[in-house]
């Protein structure tokens, strides 16, 4: 038997290899709360009228230089019943937003995609749309279209080819989040570091319902408006691409970073109240709703 010293010493490695194991692996799943889901957006939207975003392109890699390429709005609608409307648009000139690369062309077209997601009082998807049009096409080029009943969502895709038309049926987890994959995102309340989480994602461009791993990595400072912000930096990883978001700790998002072919776009909510009238083109029509 070692002396007594030496069981002593063992006993106490022991005890602080055992507290290190679960800060690191099982006290953080304990502390980081509950993801962000529908229903705490629900609970933390406001109705005070659209927000402004502006749509940006990054031309070099590491270049802290922007181009404005369009513009976007997201905006959280009570109904009278209790649920939510969350409705987002996003636009960009075709031309500006390729310029430099290498399918640059002259005489682009603007391209807006529109979304809205219905949620009923309980803090559940109920159903939602999503459509892409261009400004030289009186049709839409794709629409996506969801509804959610009895833990399921019935998706229907149509596009301008038969390869982007199709009817797919998913599984739905109560109050999960889905959201349209290149409009912005407008709150992720009660974030915590190091809380990791699945979303759906409805790409308008293909028509593709995917699963997206989430993560709060980081705390970093931004500047946004005129003065640092502390923000979480929030990665979402589908596939082989990652976008990123830098969140207020009141859950309201300021900037996003979204990977498009050839560029990537950044778009970063205006921090001044702005009035959309009815003719603006960032304004989020009255037609876009299931």
């Amino acid at each position: 038997m070692p002396p007594r010293y030496v069981s002593v010493a063992i006993l106490v490695f022991w005890a602080f290899a055992a507290v290190g194991l679960a800060t690191r692996d099982i006290l953080p799943e304990w502390i980081v709360g509950l993801p962000p889901d529908f229903q705490s957006i629900s609970r933390a939207a406001d109705s005070q009228g659209p927000s402004r975003w502006l749509v940006q392109v990054v031309d070099k890699p590491g270049d802290d230089d922007l181009r404005s390429v369009g513009q976007a709005s997201t905006e959280s609608i009570r109904r009278g019943d209790g649920g939510l409307e969350l409705r987002s648009r996003i636009w960009f000139d075709s031309s500006e937003l390729l310029r430099g690369t290498s399918i640059e062309a002259a005489g682009g077209v603007r391209l807006s995609a529109e979304s809205s997601f219905q949620v009923d009082p309980s803090g559940n998807l109920k159903s939602f749309l999503l459509i892409v049009r261009a400004s030289n096409d009186p049709e839409p080029v794709m629409t996506v279209e969801g509804r959610q009943s009895g833990g399921k969502i019935e998706v229907v895709s149509r596009g301008a080819l038969p390869l982007l038309t199709w009817k797919r049926t998913l599984e739905y987890a109560p109050r999960a989040l889905v959201q349209d994959g290149l409009g912005p995102i407008d709150r992720l309340p009660g974030l915590h570091l190091g809380q990791r989480w699945e979303t759906r994602v409805v790409s308008p461009i293909t028509g593709r319902v995917e699963t997206a791993r989430v993560e709060v990595a980081r705390k970093r400072v931004i500047h946004w408006g005129t003065s640092p912000v502390t923000t979480f930096e929030v990665l979402q990883k589908l596939g082989p691409l990652t976008s990123r978001a830098w969140v207020r700790p009141d859950g309201l998002v300021l900037r996003q970073e979204i990977p498009f072919p050839l560029v990537k776009l950044v778009l970063e909510r205006q921090a001044a109240p702005v009035d959309v009238s009815p003719n603006d083109p960032a304004n989020i029509p009255q037609g876009v709703r299931p």
